[in-house]
């Protein structure tokens, strides 16, 4: 019975049903049961944060799902990563304010900062910035926020500008915050303090780090640092074919981003300088 309330409760989640995924837990679901549904696996929480589903978010946050349990594909990726990439500011709001890690890796090192910009979702990029996100962090292949912003075949001349302005600005000051959302107190290295456990968050005080604890860091601390193996990311890459509006294909994706697989192609022209 248990078993499938669970898989009753991702489907529900999926399809945006929220009297769904309230019978679901009613009838005793693992919340944090993983499935695939549509191409998507992971948990109701994470395929909720990838569609954009606030009220599911909210319950599903109530009631106790982890906000760092991460999808099975091999990006490895989190709710935050998911909801950075869509662009869903309201998800990310809810995340972090119950305990999920700004900062957090996916596979490839990637931070939600990261993703956000590679996909031209500038609001997102001004919401993690003012949220506290690091800007100076970089991925496997050290690149910034900021380099994945150049380097995007996704993202448009109008975006492009707004977002290369709140990165190098962010990275100039060189400014953090305290990561308890309700503070955010601006700082620098030397007068906010890292969680002496898991390195990853920082404070202001010793009353907002016991205050973020109380809200989410707990759940978080320690359990949402990657430690799997980092993937080939044209071998993963190469398994999908899409078409992007606009006539941009993956094939076309792929030699932007992997130049050195195609010696054929001597110049490859994304949307920044078509």
């Amino acid at each position: 019975m248990a078993e499938k309330a669970s898989k009753a409760l991702v489907q529900a989640a999926e399809i945006g049903s929220l009297q769904g995924v309230k019978a679901a837990l009613e009838a005793g679901a693992d919340i944090d049961h993983v499935q695939e549904v549509n191409n998507i696996t992971g948990t109701a929480l994470f395929i909720a944060s990838h569609r954009g589903y606030v009220d599911i978010l909210k319950l599903l946050l109530c009631k106790g799902a982890s906000v760092t349990k991460r999808g099975e594909g091999a990006v490895a990726a989190a709710p935050l990563h998911v909801a950075a990439l869509r662009g869903h500011t309201e998800v990310v709001d809810l995340l972090v304010h119950h305990g999920a890690t700004l900062d957090i890796r996916e596979a490839y090192q990637k931070t939600p900062l990261m993703i956000a910009g590679s996909w031209g979702q500038v609001d997102t990029v001004r919401q993690l910035i003012q949220l506290g996100a690091r800007v100076d962090l970089t991925d496997f292949r050290g690149h910034t926020a900021l380099m994945h912003c150049e380097m995007s075949p996704f993202v448009l001349d109008q975006e492009f500008a707004e977002m290369m302005a709140l990165l190098q600005e962010a990275m100039e000051t060189r400014l953090l915050r305290c990561c308890y959302p309700p503070c955010g107190k601006p700082g620098y290295r030397s007068t906010l303090k890292l969680c002496g456990r898991c390195k990853l968050t920082r404070y202001c005080s010793r009353d907002c780090q016991k205050q973020h604890w109380t809200v989410g860091h707990k759940k978080c601390c320690g359990h949402d640092a990657y430690t799997g193996e980092t993937p080939d990311p044209f071998h993963e890459m190469t398994k999908y074919k899409f078409t992007l509006p606009g006539g941009l294909s993956s094939e076309r994706i792929l030699q932007h981003l992997f130049p050195e697989k195609f010696p054929q192609v001597r110049e490859v022209v994304g949307p920044k300088n078509q």
